[in-house]
């Protein structure tokens, strides 16, 4: 009832409708920034952060460009690809060797690491997204990319739950990478997204508001 009657409230001065469909399109913006920073690189080992999204189409992609592509994620994902392999696992802690990929890729999923309450997660680790971006330094090779993307704006965590990155927690964040590229997409009052500055993608409020960073970070 709580929630009903925020989201109510929250409807009268924020286009919840173009929010939530922001929240599910945002991958209009995402996979493309994979494919892009990828376009023209020897296909190498890849690994798919968060593989299980119903609207996935990065592995078989990479897969067709001629790419060995893993995903990683706490629940199944149900696609047979030949050079396609999925790991039922945690990325906090996972089974790779050292440097043992060339590319690993997380499409708005970082953001959710450690938070209870989604994903049959039930314990809190408020800086498992930190511990989470440290294991993937260790299995990228030297050299190796990291290509991101998350939620930007006034930081804090939002239900269902995930993290608003703002400066301080995307440094923590990136601690140990040299980040190579970067760009931001801010969802405007009518459902469209456009190119922002960082200063203005530091403003937005989550919900009321959705911007997402776009960053490609090379292992030092």
């Amino acid at each position: 009832m709580l929630y009903r009657g925020a989201v109510g409230v929250a409807g009268l001065v924020v286009n919840l409708e173009a929010v939530n469909g922001a929240l599910l399109n945002s991958r209009i913006i995402e996979y493309p920034y994979v494919l892009e920073r990828l376009h023209g690189q020897e296909p190498g080992r890849a690994l798919d952060v968060g593989a299980t999204d119903t609207s996935n189409f990065l592995a078989p992609s990479l897969v067709a460009m001629g790419w060995e592509v893993w995903g990683i994620d706490v629940r199944p994902f149900a696609l047979e690809l030949a050079g396609f392999h999925t790991v039922v696992d945690d990325i906090r802690a996972t089974p790779f060797a050292d440097g043992f990929f060339d590319v690993v890729y997380c499409v708005s999923t970082i953001e959710h690491v450690g938070l209870s309450g989604r994903y049959g997660v039930r314990v809190e680790d408020p800086d498992g997204d930190i511990t989470a971006a440290c294991e993937i330094r260790r299995i990228v090779r030297a050299g190796g990319r990291f290509i991101l993307t998350i939620p930007y704006g006034v930081g804090g965590i939002v239900k269902p739950p995930e993290r608003i990155y703002d400066r301080a927690r995307l440094d923590r964040l990136t601690e140990g990478w040299e980040t190579v590229h970067r760009r931001f997409h801010h969802l405007d009052e009518e459902g469209r997204w456009h190119e922002v500055d960082e200063a203005e993608a530091a403003r937005a409020r989550t919900p009321g508001g959705v911007t997402v960073a776009l960053m490609e970070l090379h292992r030092v």
